[in-house]
């Protein structure tokens, strides 16, 4: 089984309600120049006893939060699903969007609480996968699958003003919202690590808050976001 590179032991972030931790695997299919995890992208394997971990925390932990690098890369997630839920926790998986295939598994098996969804970019931008596919096609098979499940899920965006703009912004939220998509959109600023895979710089000007808030059509949340960052 493909071991998580690093575990973090404990947060109240990253489930909402819950006390949780975070496994963080190796390997993704994109290279997004934000990423700020690098290592885990590019990486192979894992090191970290994940069940020993689990097993020591059962009464201290209410969910695993799967990550990454993107966890849907995992060849063993099911059995990894399967092992966690029968420790009684809670499972959340953060993806990217590009493999609705796996995420289709999980829900028919009901292997997972809740999912963050990434939505990367709108409709006109011609992202492609390895596998060909454009990434935008994968996002909304995504969506459709979430919806017909009826788990909690939700759509998020990391943002950088060089790469998204306002209109990109609200582009991609109109586009969630006509997929059926009707819960809180979070908009995540750029973490500058100073190590990202793309080497991203700061960025030399700031996002105009009214203009997302007054024409968005669901509600924003953000996250990450300096006060410095918005004009308003």
């Amino acid at each position: 089984m493909l071991h998580p590179q690093d575990i973090t032991p404990l947060t109240f972030l990253d489930y909402p309600g819950k006390a949780a931790c975070i496994f963080w695997y190796t390997r993704c299919n994109l290279r997004c120049p934000y990423c700020y995890n690098p290592d885990l992208v590019l990486g192979h394997g894992g090191r970290e006893n994940e069940f020993a971990f689990l097993e020591e925390r059962r009464d201290f932990l209410d969910a695993v939060v799967l990550s990454g690098g993107e966890c849907t890369l995992n060849p063993d997630i099911e059995e990894l699903c399967e092992r966690i839920h029968a420790l009684g926790y809670l499972i959340k998986v953060d993806t990217n969007g590009s493999n609705p295939q796996v995420l289709e598994r999980l829900l028919e098996r009901r292997l997972v609480d809740y999912v963050a969804l990434d939505n990367k970019m709108p409709s006109a931008r011609t992202w492609k996968l390895p596998s060909g596919e454009k990434l935008f096609d994968t996002f909304c098979r995504c969506v459709v699958l979430l919806q017909a499940s009826g788990i909690r899920y939700e759509v998020r965006t990391t943002v950088h003003p060089a790469l998204l703009d306002e209109a990109d912004i609200l582009c991609m939220i109109r586009e969630a919202k006509a997929l059926g998509y009707t819960g809180t959109y979070g908009l995540q600023f750029f973490f500058n690590s100073g190590h990202t895979l793309g080497n991203l710089e700061p960025p030399t000007r700031r996002y105009d808050r009214r203009l997302l808030d007054k024409h968005s059509p669901l509600r924003i949340e953000y996250r990450n976001f300096p006060e410095d960052r918005f004009k308003y």
